[in-house]
């Protein structure tokens, strides 16, 4: 996760009278610099050297937010034409990112991330049926690899 940041928006006011038109103008500058927050965030993150430094990216929330700022001037054009998906999540924070990968896996097939979930799944789901297609610690995987019989071997990088 490269950051995050708060925001604070006001709900539609449901009441009439004089300050009505007020509170609807405080919301939308609100969102408005919301949308500006993102926007220009999104350009700090993911524009290198006057080019995308990503190869796609899922705009993701749960109002219509990603689609506001997938429509608005203020989202670069460089980043706009690199965006493989909007999906809908319900949650906020990481488990909403968590959601937002899962959903979105289907364009994000070549990812690393999404591939190595993939992987780490098969391997649980092995291990569930009891198949005896697995095996994990060094000694076995040490033999495994002797005799020849791992088809696909998974190491931490930190090893």
């Amino acid at each position: 996760k490269l950051g995050s940041f708060t925001v604070e928006l006001p709900k539609k006011h449901g009441r009439g009278g004089q300050s009505k038109n007020r509170f609807a103008r405080i919301r939308m500058e609100r969102r408005h610099n919301y949308l500006r927050k993102v926007a220009e965030t999104a350009v700090g993150y993911y524009i290198t050297d006057a080019k995308p430094n990503v190869a796609g990216l899922v705009l993701a929330g749960s109002a219509e937010f990603k689609e506001s700022l997938y429509m608005s001037d203020m989202f670069d054009p460089r980043l706009k034409e690199r965006v493989v998906k909007l999906v809908d999540v319900a949650h906020s924070g990481d488990v909403g990112l968590n959601q937002a990968i899962d959903l979105a896996q289907d364009a994000l097939g070549n990812v690393k991330l999404v591939q190595e979930q993939k992987l780490v799944r098969k391997f649980f789901d092995e291990i569930g049926q009891d198949s005896n297609l697995y095996c994990y610690g060094v000694s076995d995987t040490m033999k495994a690899l002797e005799m020849g019989a791992i088809e696909q071997l998974i190491m931490f990088e930190d090893l």
